[in-house]
Formats: structure tokens, sequence, C-alpha cells
């Protein structure tokens, strides 16, 4: 009988510490429960208003799932334990930024290249025209948008020796200075020595624009998105549409490059320093690619200073539209002496000496470097409009004498259009 009352007391004890375990269970899941469960104020018995409530909106299907449990333990009954699981969620990160995309717009169909004549002529040292012909180039038309185009002329490839000769730097100073002061034809030899040794160089073929850009092809490509900084639609000094645009510098020249090669999806740029002499020249050798000196007729430059023994003459003082004069050269591209000097892409370097004989870009390391103008303008005396006459300015400055032209790079073959 003990031990029987021992088994008793034994069960008894067993089955007290299940009950106690149990109330113990259910208590911890109702405050979990609780914990997580939060009445909001709207679950409330709304006031008697006397006025009839709109339609409460549909509710998500999510938004109502607690206000159901809440609603079954508000009325007595007891909603199944949750079941207790945990699932780790790593907080979200921001993905990397994607690459940027090519900039450049997808290229267009390959343009048609189209024939066209001009006039090219040769003048003796007096500036007597002695020869006068028809030649013929190609070209391609480029839409700038806003019914503004640009004429690319196609220009082979060759090579050509690029400078001045060190045995005619004396006869061309005294040719070059005949006509100017004294102070002046001080600094004529050492801008002579900066054209200087002369080497030939070998140049791909590429295309040029026609004219000088006009500041209505500007207005265009300035109204056309920003890639590096702003630039003022309007900068010329001497306004009209289809005069050469001005006042603008290396780093705005470049900025249209590359607004305009986005636009098209055609590599546009300024010409390399050995491009544009060589545009400049056509094959030939002379002073100027019109003869052995120029005359106002032709070329816009102060006609008060001539070179050799050209005659003085009239000085427009300001520019002039692009290519009404009637002279080009022979390659057709017209305003390579004079109206504007022109921007090249090339850092400043005082002489020849190193420079690359493949006609690419010739830099320097300091990135505000000086650049190179070539082709004279409309105030400069008739020496600085020579094929192989070369300036420096500051990459940031802006004048009313410095323009520029183009080229551009095309990968694919462009499609020649058969003349009849």
């Amino acid at each position: 009988m003990l031990g029987q009352r021992i088994d008793a007391n034994r069960n008894l004890g067993f089955w007290c510490r299940m009950v106690a375990t149990g109330t113990a269970l259910a208590l911890i899941a109702s405050l979990t429960v609780a914990q997580v469960v939060i009445v909001p104020s709207r679950l409330r018995a709304p006031r008697s208003t006397g006025k009839t409530k709109s339609k409460p909106k549909k509710k998500s299907q999510v938004a109502m799932v607690q206000p159901a449990q809440q609603t079954a333990e508000l009325a007595g009954v007891n909603p199944p334990a949750p079941k207790l699981s945990f699932t780790i969620t790593p907080p979200t990160l921001a993905k990397p930024e994607p690459a940027a995309p090519e900039t450049l717009a997808k290229p267009k169909p390959a343009p048609e290249l189209l024939g066209y004549e001009f006039d090219v002529i040769r003048a003796d040292e007096r500036g007597k025209l002695v020869e006068r012909r028809k030649e013929r180039a190609r070209f391609y038309v480029e839409d700038a948008g806003g019914g503004v185009t640009l004429e690319m002329v196609e220009l082979p490839a060759g090579a050509f020796v690029m400078g001045s000769n060190p045995n005619e730097l004396e006869q061309i100073g005294i040719n070059y200075g005949r006509a100017l002061s004294k102070d002046a034809k001080l600094v004529v030899p050492s801008r002579l020595l900066a054209e200087t040794p002369q080497r030939t160089v070998k140049v791909a073929g590429f295309h040029m624009s026609k004219y000088e850009i006009t500041q209505a092809q500007w207005r265009a490509v300035a109204g056309l998105p920003k890639v590096n900084h702003e630039l003022m639609s309007d900068p010329s000094a001497f306004k009209g549409g289809n005069r050469p645009v001005e006042q603008v510098s290396w780093e705005d020249a470049v900025e249209f490059c590359e607004r305009l090669s986005r636009l098209t999806g055609r590599r546009y740029r300024l010409p390399t320093e050995a491009e544009w002499e060589y545009a400049c020249r056509a094959g030939t050798t002379w002073p100027f690619s019109l003869g052995e000196t120029i005359e106002p007729d032709w070329v816009n430059y102060d006609g008060k200073q001539p070179y050799a023994f050209g005659a003085k003459d009239a000085f427009r003082q300001q520019t002039v539209s692009v290519g009404s004069l009637g002279v080009a050269n022979a390659f057709g591209l017209y305003d390579m002496h004079g109206n504007v000097w022109e921007w090249c892409l090339d850092a400043w370097h005082d002489s020849y000496a190193g420079a690359p004989v493949d006609g690419s870009v010739w830099q320097a390391d300091a990135e505000k470097a000086s650049r190179v103008l070539r082709g004279g303008a409309w105030d400069s005396p008739a020496g600085e409009c020579r094929s192989s006459e070369r300036k420096q300015s500051n990459s940031q400055l802006r004048l009313n004498n410095v323009g520029f032209r183009v080229v551009v790079e095309i990968d694919a073959p462009l499609v020649v259009k058969k003349e009849k």
C-alpha cells in the first residue's frame, strides 16, 4: 500500500508539472500575440453622429489580416497559437549605378558624296593673276537640325612637307615684314623659327568642313544638350548667320564638336595641326595655296600690310560671309587664309622638334596648355595668312578674330553617288 501511495504521488506530481508547464506556454503565447497585435483607434466603435458615412474604401487583402484576428480576440474566440519561426532578411542594398551608355547617337546611314565645282587661282609675287581654272571635289551634307547643315569635303590621304624651309627663312622674313612697322618686324624671326624643322608628314584621308563654322551652325549646335560646359548661343561681335562664329575659345570649339558628335553618331573634332596645314596647302608649296602672295579680292586680311610685292589695298576691318570671296584652294576649301584664325586640336610647341609624322594630335602634359591657331584673320598682315604660319593662344581665350572649322572621322565607308 505504501508503494502504491508513493506511485500515486509521483503521478500526481508529474501531471501537476505538466499543467504548470502548459499554463506557462499558453501565457507566453498570449503575451506573444499581445506584443504583435496592435489595435488601431479606427477599430473602436464609431460615435453616432446621425450622418450617413460614405462607404469605406476597399482595403487590400494584406491590410485586413490583422483586423480579423483582433476582432476574433475581442469576441472571446481563441485563435490558434501562432507558430514561431525566424527568417533573416538581409537589408536591401542599393544597386551600383550602371556604366554610362555610349554617348554617341546611333550612326546614321552613310551619307552620299556629292560633286561640286569651284574656281582655283594662282598669283605671282606682285599679286597678278597668272592662272584661273575649274576643279571638282566631293562632299556630303550633315544635318545639324533646324534646317541648318554642314558641308563636309572629302580630302584624300597623302603626304606633304610641313613647315618652312630653313634656307628660305631670310627671304620669307623680308617678304613677311616688308610693310610692317619696325617693332612688328622684330618678332618675325622668332615666329618663323616656330615653323621649323621641316618634315614629311603622312596624313590619312578625312573630311573637313568646306567653310569655317558659321554663326547659324553654331546656334543650332549650341542649342543641343550640354556635354561638359555651357555654350553662349550668340557670342560673335560681327553679326550675321553666314559669317564665321568668333569669340569662341578652344574649349568652346571642343564642346561644339562633342555635341555634334552625339547628334550625328559621327566623330567630329578639331583638325590636328598637320591635318590643317595639309588641307590648306592642297598639294602646293607656295607661301599661300593661292600663289606667291594674296590680294583682298580673294582673302579677307589687312590689305594695308601686303606680302612680298603685293600692293597696299583695302582693309575691311571685319569678317565677311564664308565663301563670299569666291575662291577656293585645290581641295575645294574656302577661307583657309584670313577671315578668322582657326583652332587646332594640338597643344602649342615652340618648334616641330619631336612632332609626330603621321598627322596625329601632338599633346602636352599640362591640361590647360596653350593651343595652336592657324590661317590668319581679318585684321592680320598678309604674312600671318601663309600656309605654314602658326600662332599660340590660351585655350580659354575668346577673341573677335578667332573661330574654327571641323573634321570628321567615319569608320564606315561613305556611299558615293554616281554622277550622271
